[in-house]
């Protein structure tokens, strides 16, 4: 996967944290996803669909991550993962993926994003559909963690690798 079409959703991810929170996340090192476990406890998953792109991209965050997201959006403390944290999780992931559509938009890259999936349970599995390698990119959002993890495939005459192409710093 052409790490180039991977920027659009950190800058998404950071621009969404910092516009919704006033915080901006940290990115850390991404890595090539070795099996199907997520990294949290409750992850949101969205699926894209073009005529020259087409993946998913799935957020992740450990329960602590979510339940303070979500008081720091909301004002309001949750003791547990309910529906509220469902869909704030779900309407996350889906303003990820529509903020990268923007960037992908503006290259002349048209898809269709379709509705998010939340799953909620420790050791959920995430399985993106394709044959392309999953990139896991871990955050920091202040001293909680969470991940993104993208699953990308581009038409083979869109996909040759920048040689100067790099993962930009979130913030």
């Amino acid at each position: 996967m052409d790490i180039r079409f991977v920027n659009p959703f950190v800058i998404a991810v950071s621009n969404t944290l910092t516009t919704m929170l006033g915080k901006t996340p940290q990115r850390l090192a991404p890595v090539i996803k070795k099996d199907n476990f997520a990294q949290g406890d409750i992850s949101g998953i969205i699926g894209f669909a073009g005529k020259v792109v087409h993946g998913s991209v799935a957020l992740s965050f450990p329960e602590a991550t979510a339940l303070k997201i979500y008081e720091m959006m909301v004002g309001e403390v949750q003791p547990k993962i309910n529906t509220d944290i469902q869909d704030t999780v779900g309407e996350l992931v889906n303003i990820v993926a529509g903020g990268a559509k923007t960037d992908f938009d503006r290259e002349g890259l048209d898809f269709h994003i379709s509705i998010p999936t939340v799953v909620v349970g420790k050791n959920h599995t995430i399985v993106h559909k394709g044959s392309s390698p999953v990139v896991v990119i871990p955050f920091q959002l202040e001293s909680l963690p969470f991940s993104m993890e993208i699953c990308l495939k581009m038409e083979a005459s869109l996909s040759q690798p920048s040689r100067q192409a790099r993962v930009v710093a979130a913030g």
